[in-house]
């Protein structure tokens, strides 16, 4: 059967000199079943070629119209939407459509024209000149097409009846998990403590960034985040019932010694000290050299103990492996594959569900080499091109071909490797070509030249550090999750202040809970949770922050993508320290900081309610769409009903 031989060949790859004449002959079963070809005309004037079924569903691409065709012709008819009380769409028919008579002339009349409007077909991102189908459309990502091996583009299966009855089964799973008795809501355990929990039934699939407003719900927000406790590590330890509120400590110098100091743990998350010293409240540190133990001390937590015997450096990795960092896959070091080019999982097989570039829905293209998929204007695009598409993210930064080869034990010249910094890809033949030693993958970071080696190194030698800002009292620290085994006590450190982190994330914005994972956001760009979908992989993400009194005020996630673009998709301030220019002294620190690396400019997504503030008072502007091609080959996080803006930075680079 033409339909099954088409189906199977696609399956298979769709690679091969068959192609042309099975797509041709699966055009001609259908046309000859009664299905039909017309033009549809979008809102802003460009026309798609359309399959209409002889029940009135229309699909965007011949293998999803040929796998319905399958479905509908094994499977019992389905009640029509009028007797299950639901108006269909009515489209009119375009006078170019076609019943089944006439099928050649037909199929060149539909198809030819959508080849000459649309400049023909391209093929993936090139240099805009013509070739062989017709005129490039002027956009920087136009590519040539190659005249042999054309395969019709696979487009998402977004089409509107099936994925209408997906959500709606779905979202009725969902309500019925949560009726069950053995579901338990969202209690005051904090997401950090449970990051995999799943939307609750009322949300829907969408990535909305709100932020919490101060006067909303209460309850809700003691319950998530403890609003009027102040972010410090002794609160954080309360919060997660490492040890009880008011516990004892003291200061020792090791573990047999008698204690030089002593004191109690207050609300706060302070210590107030039992000697003579008028009962003051200290932060860890402060209490370390108040007991002698000098401000130079790296790691004070290491000798101060519980009367329990347990040190709070010890109960701090005992935090870190509540939540898992104990595994091997949180705490030991990444293995060397995880920077290789990995094939699509089966799970993505079918390509995400939103663009990457604009993070909302409708008729999108799915890359050829990744489970990305993108809108045709997001990433300048006219109409759906004939042949392999590639987004400009699957692109080898020295050659700019999409070919890969991954092979266990084999490390090729199509082998493809990430720079831990920009997180371009790189074949590694291209890399020996250039006079870079490249004969295996390395073991540790692969940085690609010399300023992502430079860029890499300066925010390293920062995490954990505190610096001080022009505001008293107020410093300014860079945080990342430390993977290396052999550094468990300080990662564990680490750990304990980015939970503080996400406590403040989550006082300000409403908890977003991705579908694609379900799992929190704010928690996964936290943690830097890795995934093999772009827009969903935070590897390179740091915490910057402002610390007053041991305790985290302001909070921001930043990814920097080498010299050309540096990211802050969230950032937020606690309430009881808003209105004190805090926001303001976090991205002035920033901007002296991306300045001294070299960055050009730092782009963020701004809610409604706070473009006014970006664009007035922060110097921020609304990115054009211009403006987002330029930095198209690198995934830039976005949100639903956001405005990207964008600043350039000047440049204070250090010799």
């Amino acid at each position: 059967m033409d339909i099954a031989e088409y189906v199977a060949f696609m399956d298979g790859g769709g690679r091969g000199p068959r192609g042309d004449e099975l797509r041709r002959r699966a055009r001609e079963h259908l046309l000859a079943s009664g299905w039909t070809l017309y033009k549809f005309a979008k809102c802003d004037g460009r026309q798609e070629l359309r399959y209409r079924a002889p029940h009135g569903a229309s699909y965007i691409s011949l293998i999803v119209a040929c796998k319905k065709f399958q479905l509908f012709t094994t499977a019992p008819p389905r009640t029509p939407a009028a007797a299950r009380g639901k108006p269909r769409r009515k489209r009119s028919a375009s006078p170019g459509c076609s019943s089944g008579k006439g099928m050649g002339k037909e199929i060149a009349r539909v198809i030819g024209p959508i080849g000459a409007e649309n400049g023909g077909c391209k093929r993936g991102f090139g240099d805009g000149e013509e070739d062989g189908c017709g005129p490039a459309v002027g956009n920087p990502f136009a590519g040539e097409c190659r005249a042999r091996h054309r395969k019709v583009r696979r487009v998402s299966a977004l089409y509107a009846d099936d994925a209408l009855q997906k959500y709606a089964a779905k979202k009725r799973k969902k309500a019925s998990a949560s009726a069950s008795p053995a579901a338990s809501p969202q209690s005051s355990a904090s997401p950090a403590a449970s990051p995999q929990s799943s939307a609750s039934p009322a949300a829907s699939p969408s990535r909305v960034l709100r932020p919490r407003p101060k006067d909303g719900d209460k309850a809700e927000a003691a319950a998530a985040c403890r609003p009027t406790r102040a972010r410090t590590i002794l609160a954080v330890l309360m919060d997660k019932k490492i040890f009880p509120p008011t516990a004892k400590m003291s200061y020792k110098r090791s573990r047999d010694e008698p204690p030089a100091k002593q004191g109690t743990v207050t609300a706060q998350g302070t210590i107030r000290c039992a000697c003579g010293c008028g009962g003051k409240a200290f932060t860890v540190a402060e209490f370390a050299a108040h007991a002698g133990g000098g401000c130079g001390d790296d790691r004070p937590s290491a000798s101060v103990y519980l009367n329990d015997g347990r040190s709070l450096s010890q109960c701090l990795v005992q935090l870190m492996r509540a939540h898992g960092g104990g595994s091997s896959r949180a705490m030991g070091s990444p293995s060397p594959r995880a920077r290789l080019k990995r094939r699509c999982p089966p799970e993505l097989g079918d390509g995400d569900w939103v663009c990457s570039v604009c993070a909302d829905f409708g008729d999108m293209l799915i890359c050829d080499c990744c489970p990305s998929t993108f809108h045709h204007g997001c990433v300048g695009l006219d109409a759906t091109p004939h042949g392999e598409w590639f987004c400009p993210s699957c692109r080898c930064a020295v050659c700019g071909s999409s070919e890969f080869e991954l092979d266990d034990g084999q490390f090729t010249d199509k082998t493809v490797i990430y720079c831990d910094q920009c997180e371009r890809e790189y074949h590694a033949g291209c890399v020996r070509g250039r006079g870079d030693q490249l004969e295996c993958c390395p073991e540790g970071p692969w940085l690609c030249g010399h300023d992502c080696s430079n860029i890499f190194q300066r925010l390293q030698g920062l995490v954990g550090r505190s610096m001080p800002t022009s505001a008293e009292g107020v410093t300014f620290t860079v945080l990342r999750s430390t993977k290396l085994p052999e550094e468990e006590a300080m990662a564990a450190e680490e750990h304990g202040k980015l939970c503080a982190a996400f406590d403040v994330l989550h006082e300000c914005f409403i908890t977003l809970i991705e579908p694609q994972t379900r799992t929190d956001l704010s928690h996964d760009i936290v943690f830097n949770r890795e995934s093999e979908l772009r827009r969903l992989n935070f590897r390179g993400f740091y915490v910057v922050g402002l610390e007053k009194g041991g305790e985290l005020i302001t909070v921001g996630t930043l990814r920097v993508y080498g010299r050309k673009v540096a990211e802050l998709p969230l950032v937020g301030t606690r309430f009881v320290h808003r209105r004190q220019g805090m926001c303001r002294l976090l991205i002035n620190q920033l901007e002296k900081l991306l300045g001294e690396l070299g960055v050009e400019r730092l782009v963020l997504p701004a809610v409604p309610e706070l473009l006014p503030t970006w664009t007035g008072s922060f110097g921020f502007q609304a990115m054009s769409h211009s403006d987002r091609m330029e930095i198209a080959e690198h995934t830039v996080m976005c949100f639903q009903g956001t405005t990207m803006c964008h600043k350039f930075i000047v440049s204070a680079a250090t010799p």
